[in-house]
Formats: structure tokens, sequence, C-alpha cells
């Protein structure tokens, strides 16, 4: 019985261990594009340590036209507003909420995410 117990917590941890899934990040938009945004996410790709190399890791951001933007006072913004601001203002920092939890690794295909929420954060 102990050892079906010890067998049953190692399966247990080292599932919840194997899932590097990431449900949120933050970053700094470096390109607004059609139906998205372009938003620096080395830190999520190197699970938040941070290196020395200059290479960065960009993240594609689709986001939809109805999904909440507010400040991190709590503003809301309305898409068209957010989208001119990250436009016009240089490396705005945000903060996006995935729709679902992702591995978010050097493959590009993995960086293509989708925001269910945004805070801009500066």
């Amino acid at each position: 019985m102990k050892k079906l117990l010890v067998v049953l917590l190692l399966l247990v941890v080292g599932c919840s261990v194997a899932g590097k899934g990431v449900n949120a990040f933050e970053g700094h938009v470096t390109a607004v594009k059609v139906g998205g945004l372009e938003v620096e996410c080395s830190a999520a790709v190197k699970d938040g340590e941070m290196t020395d190399t200059e290479e960065g890791w960009p993240c594609l951001v689709l986001v939809p036209h109805d999904i909440p933007v507010h400040t991190n006072d709590g503003e809301n913004l309305k898409m068209d507003t957010f989208r001119e601001q990250a436009r016009e203002e240089e490396l705005l920092k945000i903060r996006v909420k995935l729709s679902e939890s992702t591995e978010i690794t050097e493959d590009p295909e993995s960086r293509k995410v989708t925001a269910e929420e945004i805070t801009v954060l500066e």
C-alpha cells in the first residue's frame, strides 16, 4: 500500500512539473499588426530567467477585437485607443493574459498565442 501511495505521489508531482504552461506574461509591444501585436516574450521562453544574450523572442499575440483592455489602475480602454497608443508609444509595456495555458518556447509556432485580456502597465 505504501508503494502504491509513493508511486501515485511521484506521478502527480511529475505531471505538475512536466507542464510548463504559461497563463500570462509581461513584455513590450514591438509592433502592431493586423489582428494582433508582436510582444517581446523572452522571459516566458526562458521560464522567467533573465539572460545576457541580446537575442529577443517575440510572441505574436492574436487580439480579438472584443477582449477587455485596461490600465494597471483599472481604467477600461477601447481597443482602437489601445492600438493607437501601442503604435505611438515606443515599447509600451503590457501584461497579456492568455485564453489558455500555453508552453512558450523558442519554436515560432509555440509563440503564436491568443490574448484573453490585456493590461497596460505603463
